[in-house]
């Protein structure tokens, strides 16, 4: 009979050929080793597993394995508790709808007692999948749930126990025992040839998702064929969007056997786990709490690293394409097999504890613990993030008195020609607001003379006075001030040169990659300023106000024909309803919604109210109202926001329209 250790060795040695390595991680001596390959041979009555020159050569088929799993050594077994409940989950949540105490002690082997105090333990762990355990008159143990709960919860179950090769038909090995047995036993007869025959038809359907959502959707479809001919009370929300998926009509493809609740079904798991965002409010009514979450997270990342991201744009889209996946598995329990989280301990221990330190801002929002193997998959991009803002480019200001659009060109101009970031473009007044903090900057640009008196107080910025259009005097006076020639190519330059001889071109994915590949030769010029403040904000949509409502606030918005009628109840209603409503702190509140204004120029406003209003149980004297025909623009807008109430800031009423808005623009 073989034993545990024996399906240790035969796991090792499927990735380690080396006889001495395999003695080693098992605390063996090599000889101890041959003698447990002599008696796995002897098992199977022929030499499958040969050992020449100290090195492992194997000739096991599956059918190999399944004879020597049969013939696992199970007298006098006794299950853990951990064990038993897996079992009792196996015989009947899985096989009956009633089911007495009896009936499962004398299954397993064990009291009624024993098995009662599993049943309260396993009450708990249930509920956690929305899963209750229930009792009827006649003392008959019943479960109650939603068909979609059920179908996700038996399909974890399973990807516990199926490991899917190139074949897709293995079952895990690693820690085989007498219970694996009785597990492996089950599954297979009920349901590893379906398995099977589904992971075919996936592979040809061309679905472009990860192998492990294909394998979990894979054992999915064959619970839900199974459940279809018992229970087809499916409850599929928005079927209207999920039939225009792309995954839908390659399902329906494959699958004309599926009924159409199905392919819904199992098109709405595919989005809830991609990584695109399309339509992601409609799947998260608190999407903008979980925005803000994750923003508040990459704030304190900058400020606990002592820097400002660059291409906090592209930064951003990374994180958020991976946060919503991590919702959906950290909801239905899903763990991931393939962990990196050693490997990003060892790597990167600083960032990881960072993050797991601060991720309290999303698992409040979530209402969920997020797992050590989910937040390791975002270590790496914010590993990157730091080592991409450790350019030695300089970092400056340009303070002008011309108009918003003429200084962006300049700052573009300058940013093309030379080796300098400039973090800010700031009129005189919010220049003078922030004199305290000059000492942060290498240069200090100007389209104005300053005065002698004031220059002669700045001892360690440069102060540099140019032209309103760079010219080729300003160009050397910038070198002359220290400041290196810009030798990249223009993004813009080179996507000209591209789009000319190809038209079969994806032009984001395209930018992306150039950006990524080529980030020391390829200055992006493109859309460099659209997390700008001042692109999204105008003067004149800041409001001050006395009113007593939230309502006549938005009134105010409408009368000032920013706001249509039409949008005010349904804003009043999602705010209620905490429906892409969040709120900042300080009594500031943040609400995203689809304006009918066409006008995409008046996408922010605010209202700063003298009094403090009630909304959604929380004290609000600062209404933000972001239009959503920006799309995701608006992440560009909360992360400004973010940025500065974060902390302690929050406007005062007694301050003038122009001095709020020179204050926000100055310090985001």
């Amino acid at each position: 009979m073989l034993k545990k250790q024996h399906f240790e060795l035969l796991k090792l040695i499927e990735n380690e050929k080396k006889l001495p390595k395999i003695a080693e991680l098992l605390k063996l001596t090599e000889r101890s080793i041959r003698y447990k390959i002599d008696e796995i041979n002897e098992e199977l009555g022929t030499r499958k597993i040969e050992i020449k020159k100290r090195e492992f050569f194997s000739s096991l088929t599956d059918e190999d394995m399944t004879k020597l799993i049969e013939n696992i050594e199970g007298e006098s077994y006794v299950y853990n508790q951990k064990e038993r409940e897996e079992l009792i989950i196996l015989y009947t949540l899985m096989k009956k709808d009633k089911f007495l105490l009896k009936e499962v002690a004398e299954k397993l082997g064990t009291s009624k007692s024993t098995i009662r105090n599993d049943l309260k333990n396993l009450k708990k762990i249930l509920l956690d999948y929305n899963i209750k355990l229930l009792q009827d008159d006649k003392l008959k143990y019943y479960f109650a749930y939603s068909e979609e709960d059920y179908r996700y919860f038996i399909a974890i179950y399973l990807y516990k126990y199926v490991s899917f090769d190139k074949k897709y038909d293995k079952i895990f090995f690693d820690d085989i025992s007498y219970f694996r047995k009785v597990i492996y036993k089950e599954i297979k007869e009920e349901y590893m040839s379906e398995i099977e025959s589904v992971s075919k038809r996936i592979k040809k359907a061309e679905l472009d998702f990860m192998d492990e959502t294909l394998n979990i959707l894979i054992i999915l479809m064959v619970v839900s064929h199974k459940r279809e001919r018992k229970n087809s009370n499916l409850n599929i929300e928005n079927s209207e969007i999920l039939e225009k998926r792309q995954e839908y009509l390659q399902l329906k493809n494959f699958f004309p056997d599926y009924t159409n609740i199905n392919l819904l079904f199992f098109t709405d798991y595919l989005f809830r786990i991609s990584r695109d965002e399309k339509d992601v409010f409609v799947k998260f009514k608190n999407w903008l709490d979980i925005s803000i979450a994750i923003i508040k997270i990459v704030k304190m990342f900058e400020i606990e690293s002592k820097v400002d991201l660059k291409n906090i744009d592209v930064f951003l889209d990374e994180i958020f394409y991976y946060i919503k996946p991590l919702i959906f598995r950290t909801k239905r329990k899903i763990k991931l097999k393939n962990s990196i989280l050693k490997d990003v301990k060892d790597l990167y221990p600083t960032i990881f504890n960072f993050l797991k330190k601060n991720f309290y801002y999303l698992e409040e929002v979530i209402n969920e613990k997020v797992s050590d193997e989910e937040i390791a998959y975002l270590v790496p991009f914010f590993h990157k993030a730091l080592q991409n803002n450790n350019k030695l480019n300089k970092k400056g200001i340009l303070v002008t008195t011309y108009k918003e659009n003429i200084a962006l060109f300049l700052k573009e101009d300058i940013e093309t020609e030379f080796l300098i970031d400039i973090d800010k473009i700031l009129t005189l007044k919010s220049f003078e607001q922030i004199e305290k903090d000059l000492d942060d900057y290498d240069y200090i640009l100007t389209t104005f003379s300053v005065e002698d008196d004031f220059v002669k107080e700045i001892k360690h910025t440069k102060i540099i006075e140019l032209n309103p259009i760079l010219t080729e005097k300003d160009i050397k006076k910038l070198e002359e001030a220290g400041l290196t020639k810009n030798k990249k190519i223009k993004m813009t330059t080179l996507l000209k040169v591209i789009l000319e001889n190809s038209s079969d071109v994806n032009v984001k994915k395209l930018i992306n990659s150039l950006d990524e590949a080529f980030s020391e030769k390829i200055y992006n010029d493109i859309d460099k300023n659209k997390f700008s403040l001042g692109n999204f904000l105008k003067q004149e949509n800041i409001f001050k106000v006395n009113l007593n409502s939230f309502e006549e606030i938005l009134n105010k918005f409408s009368n000032l024909s920013f706001l249509q009628k039409s949008d005010i109840n349904d804003i009043i209603n999602k705010a209620s309803n905490n429906n892409f409503y969040s709120y900042l702190g300080l009594k500031i509140g943040i609400i995203f919604h689809k304006l009918n204004t066409k006008n995409s120029q008046d996408s922010t406003l605010i209202a700063i109210n003298e009094r403090e209003l009630d909304i959604n149980s929380k004290k609000i004297s600062t209404v933000i109202l972001i239009n959503s025909n920006c799309e995701k623009k608006y992440r560009g807008i909360i992360y400004n926001f973010v940025k500065l109430f974060l902390l302690n800031n929050e406007f005062s009423f007694n301050n003038s329209r122009l001095n709020i808005y020179d204050y926000l623009i100055s310090n985001i």
